[in-house]
């Protein structure tokens, strides 16, 4: 089928096709001894729930972190999260007004940005000010989104109905990602895939991916 296709139309992913990882094994992993800055990390709607069962991401990022510092939008659910841990290194703030908090104006080794961009209107604005960040912060950006290639979505849609969470306005593939992230300011990422329960997807057909991303002009660590 391929050979009828314009060649400039074929983007090769054969080697980031086996780089299957477990998500949140893989974020712990990268953010062992880091100055971290997460950002999303109230976890919506599982809140409550992960804090019951000591599940909450931020919660195990905090254990393997050198420091850790978290940023939300949704004050309520940060006023629940402040009363139940106690934990206050945390503010309310949007990435898309560019207008960087004096707290977070302090030297990071990592920005997690997980699960987070496919939520926002504009994340060509959004990856612009992610790069500003970590520009002047230091840092590198770990970020990790839904893959438009699922193999699961594809099934769905071959009987006419899609699956995606009600609040996800993107999903990315590997070329369109990487395209996003090099027009904001950063290299060609490192690009690893994952699953949820499964990992017979085939090819890139996996549920999401996980970047890492440096800045253009700044040697990979």
């Amino acid at each position: 089928m391929l050979r009828t296709v314009d060649p400039q139309l074929v983007q090769p992913f054969q080697a980031e096709a086996g780089r299957l990882v477990e998500r949140e094994q893989r974020l712990l992993e990268l953010a062992i001894g880091k100055r971290l800055l997460h950002f999303g990390f109230l976890d919506s709607i599982f809140l409550e729930r992960k804090l019951a069962d000591d599940s909450l991401l931020h919660s195990r990022l905090g254990k393997v972190a050198s420091e850790l510092y978290g940023v939300d939008i949704n004050a309520e659910l940060l006023d629940q999260y402040r009363i139940s841990t106690g934990d206050t290194r945390n503010l309310i703030w949007d990435i898309a007004d560019g207008q960087v908090p004096r707290q977070l104006q302090q030297p990071f080794d990592l920005i997690l940005f997980p699960e987070v961009l496919e939520h926002v209107p504009n994340p060509g604005l959004v990856l612009t000010n992610l790069a500003a960040l970590c520009r002047s912060t230091g840092a590198d950006l770990c970020l990790t989104v839904p893959n438009a290639f699922d193999m699961y979505n594809f099934m769905a849609a071959m009987h006419g109905v899609e699956l995606i969470h009600p609040e996800h306005c993107y999903t990315f593939t590997p070329y369109t990602l990487g395209k996003l992230l090099q027009l904001a300011g950063f290299q060609a990422p490192e690009l690893e895939f994952y699953n949820f329960g499964s990992a017979l997807a085939p090819g890139i057909t996996k549920a999401g991916m996980l970047a890492v991303c440096h800045l253009q002009g700044t040697p990979a660590r």
